[in-house]
């Protein structure tokens, strides 16, 4: 039996990890939003437009000047700036002419750095693939698709896929995003190219910044993010069928709080933002007397700020009395109307859990602390279950002290 899915790509499944009840919005409510274009995707649909235009030329062995390839992307830009002059909406008061130049620096910089562009040997560009996401063992198909900016052939060969980043924000190396995309395209070359390479390469051109990203793309490196996309397209799978059978369950597509949350198009149906524009309500409780709810919360927010100021304060005390109690090898310190009582102990903590578990396994008492707890592990070496030697090797011993505060002459009133 062969169990087909719906098709996924990377902005999908990037959604669903950005925000479950984003992804519930957008892909299976297909709750509708306003459209609203901006000089941003213009731009970028622009550039693309001229970049392919460019390396399609090459292709057929013409070389078009950097003043032709300007030329064309000013061609694209004013007819998407044509359509869509009426849901443009531009940022931080700019205008068209600060985009206009930006782009222009940017294709300048990139025609100098590849030109005369001889050694391009074009398979494709802005090409559409369709690949699965599946061992050859398995029964599960899960469809993946995405979008190529070019594929060229490098020297004998090496095959190059490549990709146009237009962000103003140069991303950290450890943003593995954009490099999990290319790399993960690689199985539609390996399925479509295989007999002709020897090698696949990636090449991330930020467009801004005039940098490449370059790395070569092993199986060594596709296998364990192949396997992380199929964890989440499976999991995503099982999700919708839970959605499908019980729609009105909040828990399946949880809310997940993120920088994005200001921008999103559905924030007036999130539970995280549905309050926001709410008119303030009454809640008549006998015990606060009649209130509202925007003041309760305020008030809520002020007492927690006083208690977390006093906690801090309350440790802090605690942390010098205690210290000087040991300092001076005192048990109990005395105030003008209150005793402060200090015990001593200490507690072990493991250094390495997987080694402490097979320990206890060899000694044939893992089943009987099979949660490895702290009173256990202490309760273990106070029986001697745990040797001094084991005890040294896989365990952390740290003092740790219990304060007892009582009224003079008079029973203990708090215990810490």
């Amino acid at each position: 039996i062969i169990f087909f899915m719906a098709s996924y790509s990377f902005s999908q499944v990037g959604l669903y990890n950005q925000c479950p009840t984003k992804y519930q919005f957008r892909y299976l409510d297909k709750v509708e939003t306003e459209f609203v274009s901006s000089p941003d995707l213009i731009l970028w649909t622009s550039v693309h437009g001229a970049l392919e235009w460019l390396y399609k030329q090459i292709n057929i062995f013409i070389i078009p000047t950097k003043e032709e390839t300007l030329a064309k992307f000013h061609e694209l830009w004013d007819e998407w700036i044509k359509e869509a002059w009426d849901w443009l909406m531009y940022k931080w008061d700019q205008t068209a002419s600060d985009y206009i130049r930006r782009w222009e620096h940017y294709l300048d910089s990139y025609y100098d750095k590849y030109s005369p562009f001889e050694w391009i040997k074009l398979i494709w560009t802005e090409l559409q693939l369709t690949f699965q996401l599946k061992e050859e063992w398995e029964e599960t198909w899960r469809p993946f698709r995405g979008f190529v900016d070019r594929l060229d052939k490098e020297w004998e060969d090496t095959f190059v896929i490549n990709d146009y980043k237009t962000n103003i924000y140069l991303p950290p190396e450890q943003k593995e995003d954009y490099r999990e995309q290319l790399t993960l395209y690689a199985l539609w070359v390996k399925e479509k190219y295989g007999k002709y390479l020897k090698k696949i390469k990636a090449k991330l051109h930020y467009l801004h910044f005039d940098i490449c990203d370059e790395w070569e793309v092993t199986d060594d490196l596709i296998q364990p993010i192949k396997e992380r996309y199929k964890k989440t397209i499976d999991e995503i799978e099982n999700k919708k069928e839970q959605y499908n059978h019980n729609p009105n369950d909040k828990n399946i597509f949880p809310t997940k709080s993120n920088s994005f949350c200001p921008y999103c198009e559905f924030s007036n149906l999130c539970p995280l933002f549905l309050h926001l524009n709410q008119e303030d309500e009454v809640l008549d409780g006998w015990v606060l007397w009649e209130t509202t709810v925007k003041r309760l919360v305020d008030e809520y927010a002020k007492i927690s700020k006083q208690i977390s100021q006093e906690t801090k304060e309350k440790d802090t005390i605690k942390e010098v009395l205690i210290e000087y109690a040991d300092s001076k090898w005192y048990e109990q310190l005395f105030g003008n109307e209150n005793n402060m009582k200090i015990t001593k102990t200490g507690n072990y903590s493991m250094k390495d859990k997987n080694a402490l578990k097979q320990y206890l396994i060899d000694k044939w008492v893992f089943n009987e602390v099979w949660d490895i707890s702290w009173g256990k592990i202490n309760w273990l070496v106070e029986d001697w279950t745990i040797d001094e030697e084991t005890a040294k090797e896989l365990l952390e011993y740290k003092d740790s002290y219990r304060v007892s505060i009582s009224k003079k002459k008079e029973e203990k009133i708090e215990e810490e």
